[in-house]
């Protein structure tokens, strides 16, 4: 296939560019420095940039994958929370309407969402049929899912909502090793919320299977079929380690020190892939064991 991926210099942009390469499809990339992008990717076919004519090429692809998306690990002043909508909805609005207007033949976006969609709901499973919630996240997650949404035909629409994307370099994994460095894991609040996680291997697999086959589109969860209490990846990563040695860090400090920003690190998700269950999908890393394993050994 040949294959436009818009954000390709991010994190998991890089690592679906390597996985498309080495499954023999031709990959295209679109960013806001290509020259950049050259040196990250340079396996690529051609590469576009935001504020050029891209959208003269579109009877090339196959595919348009958008995981365009300023990232949430930083501290969210009012101003960056602003960022973080709009270089969201902005890009997939001009891809929807771009792609609205080419009608050549059909083409299937696959555009990038986030289990922040859902509300915080404790121990209750949510499958995507739950309603969004009410905070800062889930807006923005709701209104970038209705923007690709607006995509007609003859065009294919697939959006993932992806759940903690674990890989070796991730931020949130690499904080959490920072501490064990002292002998310790630290457990965020009580423990208890639950974590909606998924293999960066499971995520490659599965992008490549939803694109090949016509059968899959509308909303899906992207995460593993087994989400895990808080508590228990952090005794999973010290198992692993062998240094079980917990420090809890009570909530009132989490929103001190984080501010709004807190609610990702203590939002209750129990998120479940139903949709991709019943399309037959099998994970290579369905618990979590195993796949901390892959990563840390």
């Amino acid at each position: 296939m040949n294959i436009l991926v818009a954000g390709a210099s991010g994190g998991i942009g890089r690592v679906f560019c390597q996985y498309l390469h080495f499954n023999k499809h031709n990959v295209f990339t679109l960013t806001r420095d290509k020259t950049k992008t050259k040196d990250i990717i340079p396996f690529a076919e051609e590469h576009y940039q935001w504020d050029e004519n891209w959208f003269v090429n579109l009877d090339k692809f196959d595919a348009v994958i958008n995981l365009t998306g300023a990232s949430i690990g930083k501290r969210w002043t009012k101003t960056y929370k602003k960022e973080i909508y709009l270089s969201r909805i902005e890009r997939t609005k001009e891809i929807v309407r771009h792609l609205n207007s080419f009608k050549n033949k059909s083409i299937t976006l696959f555009n990038s969402s986030a289990i922040g969609f859902y509300p915080s709901m404790g121990n209750e499973i949510i499958t995507e049929e739950i309603p969004p919630g009410n905070n800062f996240l889930s807006k923005v997650c709701r209104d970038w899912e209705h923007e690709a949404l607006s995509l007609k035909n003859p065009h294919r629409i697939i959006i993932g909502r992806f759940g903690i994307v674990l890989k070796k370099d991730d931020l949130a994994l690499q904080r959490i090793l920072m501490s064990y460095k002292f002998g310790f894991g630290v457990v965020i609040g009580k423990g208890q919320q639950w974590i909606s996680w998924i293999h960066i291997e499971d995520l490659m697999n599965i992008l490549g299977i939803v694109l090949q086959n016509e059968k899959f589109n509308g909303i899906y969860n992207f995460v593993s079929p087994n989400p895990i209490q808080y508590i228990d990846w952090i005794r999973t990563i010290g198992k692993i380690l062998n240094k079980p040695f917990l420090l809890s860090v009570p909530d009132y400090l989490v929103k001190l020190a984080f501010g709004e920003q807190s609610s990702i690190l203590l939002s209750s998700q129990r998120v479940i892939p139903k949709r991709l269950i019943e399309s037959g999908i099998v994970f290579k890393f369905p618990e979590i064991e195993g796949a901390m394993k892959s990563l840390l050994t």
